[in-house]
């Protein structure tokens, strides 16, 4: 999906707008969460992958698309470890 793509998405589907950080890494993706936890990453005009230097670039291309909120999802490798699934994550909703 491009970045273009992500407010409309959004519109027509109960999708949710989120920022996947890894810990202690600085790359972050930017994409959309359905209801059963599926991601789509957002991929730039040549088809790759957003990976985003911080929260905060993620949330200035989600607001030129004209989105308010973004749910933000840290992982861990502790989490991975442990066998933690991804709905255990830390999670939360920042609106700008």
């Amino acid at each position: 999906m491009q970045l273009s793509e992500i407010k409309n998405a959004i519109e027509l589907q109960p999708l949710q707008p989120t920022i996947i950080s890894y810990a202690d890494s600085n790359h972050y993706l930017l994409g959309v969460k359905d209801s059963s936890g599926n991601f789509r990453s957002a991929r730039s005009k040549d088809g790759k992958w957003l990976s985003l230097n911080s929260i905060k670039e993620a949330e200035e291309l989600l607001k030129l698309q004209g989105i308010r909120y973004a749910i933000i999802e840290i992982q861990t490798a502790y989490d991975e470890m442990i066998g933690n699934s991804s709905s255990s994550n830390c999670q939360y909703r920042v609106n700008f």
